[in-house]
């Protein structure tokens, strides 16, 4: 309420209305409000304001009035036929706008009800809910690991955090080995005799147990779990990331129920010991054979080739060829296993000793009728048909520069350039050997070649075992090489 002096001296209490606490309203906004009669009654109703989402809900809290005039103060307040609960109106008003910065713009309240009057009262104007808007949760990125410090949580564009257990150290205890078996043998019964949540309980225990256990009870534990017929992964997976040899050992070599995704997130880890012992096991399956390959480890490549039960994909075995050019330890092993296929060791030829390429000629050669016929569709397909090579050029060998002898070979064996320099630049004769037989020498004029080479005996047999087929056959692996062409040019050039 508001209050005016008279010229009689006596205070006259006005009573706010709702239009006028709007017209109030407006003014304390800044806004200009339509013409209004004198008379606040007969003002019609404006249109209500539109509650926009950034104002703030104002609560009625009561405060202080101001001072009156001691006047006023001591005259009993007018009865209002309002309810008594309600806090008076020109309260409401003040605490508004007390309570409202300077710069902001004030709530609309609820505008309190009428005194009544004979006029018509005014259509009651609907209460609007004040909107809030939401506030922004806050995200809290917490890090498992020790001193990680608030980096990633800081970073706007951290979508992933890694969380890492570090396993507290835990003092041994003599007798965890005996709790250990105990509850091995709880995981090991039967199904039909125990229930899941028993065997989960003990494995969970037994997981507990494994940082108190004496090294002797560990590996004495990771022996008995290499025969169990299904241990539990987590166990499993628990022994063989142990950095002691002695207890992953035995799982990674014998147990043949560790999953390849286990054994290859080991071999990641590039622990020499670790992977001589998976190179040993019973069975490698290709995906882990390739894993081992990527260590580049040559003691673990060695026993990778050794095993007879390791199987490679083809582009495991291109990649063990290329290894095996600088390493001529793993030659053997990979020419002499039972699945190298016959490209393989035509391309580690021209990097083996004399026995090695001897036996090459003698297991991965062979003829017959259906040979003939491929290599004539392949000599039709390239363009080139087959023709009696010209003899005459062998005269020209003792003559020729040691660069241009390439250009001779290539012309009597009907090869490319390169593969014919590659023949020349051999320092052993089996290549030699291999390019006059399928040039079609008689056994007299080769020997007259060889007779010039110390070892003219040994290359003199090997002339007479080959066969024209069995040396074009070879011939046409080392061209395609040689020309990167083929289904195998793009593997072997990897």
């Amino acid at each position: 309420m508001s209050s005016a002096q008279p010229e009689d001296g006596l205070p006259v209490r006005r009573v706010i209305t709702a239009d006028s606490f709007r017209a109030l309203k407006f003014k304390l906004s800044g806004a200009r409000p339509a013409a209004a009669p004198a008379d606040p009654v007969s003002l019609p109703q404006p249109p209500a304001p539109q509650v926009l989402p950034q104002e703030r809900p104002v609560l009625a809290v009561p405060v202080e009035p101001p001072a009156e005039p001691e006047t006023v103060a001591h005259e009993p307040p007018a009865p209002l036929d309002v309810p008594e609960e309600e806090p008076p109106a020109e309260l409401i008003v003040e605490n508004a706008v007390a309570a409202m910065p300077e710069a902001a713009e004030p709530a609309e309240a609820e505008p309190p009800a009428e005194a009544a009057r004979p006029e018509p009262a005014p259509e009651p104007v609907p209460e609007t809910a004040p909107v809030v808007a939401p506030e922004p949760p806050r995200v809290e990125a917490q890090s498992s690991v020790p001193n990680a410090g608030t980096t990633a949580a800081s970073s706007p564009s951290a979508g992933f955090i890694e969380r890492r257990v570090v396993e507290r150290p835990q003092p041994e205890d003599p007798e965890a080995g005996k709790r250990a078996h105990a509850l091995l043998d709880i995981m090991a019964m039967p199904t039909v005799g125990s229930l899941p949540q028993e065997r989960a309980l003990a494995n969970d225990t037994l997981l507990r147990l494994i940082p108190r256990m004496p090294l002797k009870s560990l590996r004495h534990l990771a022996e008995r779990v290499c025969v169990m017929e299904s241990p539990s992964q987590l166990l499993v997976r628990r022994l063989i990331n142990d950095s002691r040899i002695e207890v992953s050992g035995p799982l990674l070599e014998q147990a043949m129920t560790v999953d390849d995704s286990d054994l290859i997130a080991v071999a990641a880890s590039n622990n020499p010991a670790k992977l001589k012992l998976m190179a040993r096991r019973r069975i490698i399956s290709p995906a882990l054979s390739e894993a081992l390959i990527r260590s580049n480890h040559v003691e673990t490549l060695l026993n990778l080739l050794r095993n007879p039960g390791a199987a490679f994909s083809i582009e495991s075995m291109w990649r063990l060829t290329r290894i095996a050019a600088g390493h001529p330890v793993l030659q053997a092993p990979l020419v002499t296993r039972h699945d190298t296929p016959s490209p393989i060791a035509f391309q580690l030829f021209w990097q083996l000793p004399s026995e090695l390429r001897r036996y090459v000629l003698s297991r991965f050669l062979t003829d017959s009728e259906t040979i003939s016929k491929i290599l004539t569709m392949n000599a039709e397909s390239d363009g080139a048909p087959r023709k009696h090579a010209d003899h005459s050029l062998l005269s020209e060998l003792e003559v020729t520069a040691p660069g241009e002898a390439g250009a001779i070979y290539a012309e009597l064996a009907h090869v490319g350039r390169e593969t014919g320099d590659r023949i020349a630049e051999d320092q052993g004769g089996e290549a030699l050997t291999v390019a006059l037989k399928a040039a079609g020498l008689t056994r007299a004029q080769f020997g007259a070649i060889a007779d010039k080479r110390a070892d003219a005996e040994a290359l003199k047999a090997i002339f007479d075992t080959l066969s024209f087929n069995k040396a074009r056959v070879l011939l046409t692996y080392w061209d395609w090489a040689a020309r990167r062409t083929g289904p195998y040019a793009r593997i072997a050039a990897a």
